[in-house]
């Protein structure tokens, strides 16, 4: 995907970019928060070397009660696992490659309520208004980060932010995927790009936070490779490209366009807690406003013949398909928070908050079906949608040991009226040595994805779906010892009215339908984390453990289990360098099968997939600004089996050597 000019001009543009930026560097004496340390060096001039710990950043999710800001990491933990198809914590199965569809292995339901197309197959590629990051620079700073796994698996990410103003920063991301695959018509080719700006006031009552965000996710489809038994049959073509496929033309093109633009203003006494470079600032009195406007297109393209072994037989047209879902958003929401605290105090140990709250969301929804390559799409659907939620939460910490939160989200007009999510959660401390305790609870009514409701496509069709709300009530308790490097969670759902795709019928298996399920669910799942050091080994481990009573409906591995093993050595005083491996397995389970046409993965007949450790060996190193590593993906090939499945039908990759760099400039 990127030839080797194309690199070399975006790190030469990004260079000068940084190089021609004003060194705009915030004089210490200008901020009573910072030391006298940190004012000797700043008058000192040209002597001041800019590190990581001059550039912090926060995100919207950390300035929800408070305006506070982290230090970047640029630790070397977890470097390795890049991909969004295999984090530690949130494995997930997909059609067997970067860029191409995937859904969680593991049962983790999502905690919205309201109007939702339903989506969300692509959704590991796309960059949200919450995974924006926005950051406070004393200098400019500069990030460039690239994987190369060859032409198969390629990663390109760029970072640039700087103060305009001591208070006014400005920034952009550049994110690009282009994963051809090992097989024919694999390529996931997506790009994002971010604008981004915060604005502080001097007297830090009011702050801005602005975004632009785009996406653009192309996935090919080729419905499977012909072969299901490509790993165990004798009779395969000469290479992975060559073997033959169900689909030569079919492709996801997902577009979306966000804007974003949040203020705070605080009202009253403004309190402080220092941090290393700048102070946490807690407000008494709080309103904000968040304005955001959304577009949001999902097209599914077909111009062939095909064997009808994936996808039901054309409605309209038997080689032709053209289905497009358009979605336009405008969200308003208004918050008032009200914060109650002692005064003078370097800790906050007694803390009384309250946020209420209002947020109006208008859709206009449509879906479009051509009737031929010679037309144009027709416009087979149209609805709009205006709900407004009622927004509210209250906490309060009985000291720094104890604290207690409630959160509540309700829609009280509109056409989904009566979902709601409460949500309940607790943190005690009992010592630094014993640890402490996470307590929480949530009950949520959620109304049907629109997916389930009505979808007018070519080859898979259904209207006016009549679906009860999914309703899910969660308990969960997490113990945690940072001393011991320990930490164990339980976790109980109980769902009712669980919503899912199945065959229309034993004659029509390869057309999709929505189904409910009208028993009621039960899963428990346990987890556990451990990390061991002994003296330069460490081997960290992470297992989790579910039990449902209905594994054909909620189908997820009964066991499932992530470690790292490794040796940790510093070269010359300044090469920081980790040798090790990680194993991941998790136990079989009931397969899933996926839907080129409507992109939703659905309870085919695929049967168990056989499962094995999967091992990925590799070296990660930091000098100064770069971490490196070298990888090699599933390292134990043909020790146990060939490969394997994630899918019915969609086989995983092979083995792969990786090379991955990032790079951070810091002025």
């Amino acid at each position: 995907m990127f030839k080797t000019p194309l690199l070399l001009v975006l790190l030469t543009c990004f260079c000068a970019f940084g190089a021609a930026a004003q060194d705009l560097k915030t004089t210490v004496t200008d901020n009573k928060e910072l030391d006298s340390l940190r004012n000797k060096l700043e008058n000192a001039g040209d002597s001041v070397v800019f590190t990581s710990k001059y550039v912090r950043f926060t995100t919207l999710r950390l300035t929800r009660d408070s305006i506070q800001t982290l230090p970047l990491d640029t630790s070397l933990r977890g470097f390795q696992n890049y991909s969004q198809l295999y984090q530690p914590r949130r494995p997930t199965i997909n059609l067997g490659n970067l860029g191409l569809a995937a859904r969680d292995m593991l049962f983790s339901p999502t905690k919205t309520i309201g109007f939702d197309p339903g989506f969300h197959a692509l959704d590991y590629y796309a960059m949200t208004h919450d995974d924006v990051i926005y950051y406070q620079a004393r200098s400019p700073f500069s990030n460039l980060y690239y994987v190369s796994g060859g032409q198969a698996e390629q990663v390109f990410k760029a970072t640039h932010s700087q103060n305009i103003k001591p208070n006014w920063n400005f920034g952009a991301n550049y994110n690009r995927i282009g994963a051809n695959g090992l097989y024919a018509r694999q390529r996931g080719d997506h790009l994002n790009g971010v604008f981004f700006t915060w604005y502080q006031s001097p007297s830090k009552r009011y702050n801005l936070w602005a975004n632009a965000v785009f996406n653009t996710l192309k996935a090919q489809e080729n419905g499977s490779v012909q072969n299901d038994n490509i790993f165990t049959s004798e009779e395969n073509a000469f290479s992975r490209e060559a073997e033959n496929i169900r689909l030569s033309s079919a492709r996801q093109l997902w577009r979306q366009k966000s804007y974003m633009l949040k203020q705070n203003y605080f009202v009253g006494r403004i309190d402080t807690l220092q941090q290393e470079i700048t102070a946490k600032v807690l407000p008494t009195n709080k309103i904000s406003h968040t304005l955001v406007y959304e577009t949001k297109s999902f097209n599914f393209t077909k111009n062939e013949a095909d064997d009808n072994t994936v996808l039901a037989p054309g409605i309209l047209d038997a080689n032709y398909t053209n289905d497009s879902t358009m979605v336009t958003h405008l969200q308003n929401e208004f918050i008032y928070s009200f914060f109650l605290r002692g005064k003078g105090s370097t800790i906050i140990k007694n803390e009384l908050k309250l946020n209420v709250g209002l947020r109006n969301d208008i859709y206009n929804y449509e879906q479009f079906r051509a009737n031929s390559q010679t037309e144009t799409g027709v416009r087979e659907y149209k609805t709009n949608v205006n709900n407004t939620t009622l927004l509210g939460s209250l906490g309060y910490r009985f000291s720094n040991r104890i604290d207690l939160n409630v959160d509540v989200q309700q829609i009280f007009q509109g056409r989904q009226i009566g979902d709601f999510l409460y949500e309940a959660k607790s943190n005690v401390l009992l010592s630094n040595n014993i640890g402490r305790i996470e307590l929480g609870a949530y009950m949520q009514n959620k109304s049907p994805e629109q997916i389930y409701i009505q979808h007018i496509g070519n080859h898979d069709e259904w209207r006016n779906q009549s679906f009860d709300r999914t309703k899910i009530i969660n308990l969960s308790f997490n113990y945690l010892n940072d001393r011991l490097r320990l930490e164990a969670g339980a976790q109980y759902y109980l769902v009712n009215d669980y919503l899912y795709f199945a065959p229309k019928s034993a004659e029509e298996a390869l057309a999709i339908r929505p189904m409910q399920n009208p028993d009621a669910i039960s899963l428990l799942k346990l987890t556990l984390g451990k990390k061991f050091v002994f003296g330069k080994f460490n081997f960290e481990t992470y297992v989790v453990y579910q039990k449902t009573d209905q594994q054909n409906i909620l189908r997820t591995p009964e066991v499932y289990t992530f470690n790292t093993f490794f040796f940790n050595q510093t070269f010359f005083k300044v090469l920081r360098t980790n040798l090790g491996f990680d194993v991941r397995y998790n136990t079989p389970f009931q397969s899933y099968s996926y839907s080129p046409s409507t992109s939703q993965f659905y309870l085919g007949n695929g049967g168990q997939l056989n499962t094995e450790p999967v091992v990925d060996v590799w070296l990660r190193a930091s000098l100064r600004k770069a971490n490196i590593f070298v990888k090699y993906d599933y390292a134990n090939q043909g020790l146990f089996s060939k490969g394997f499945y994630t899918t019915s039908r969609y086989p995983m990759p092979d083995s792969m050597l990786k090379f991955g760099v990032s790079w951070n400039f810091y002025d």
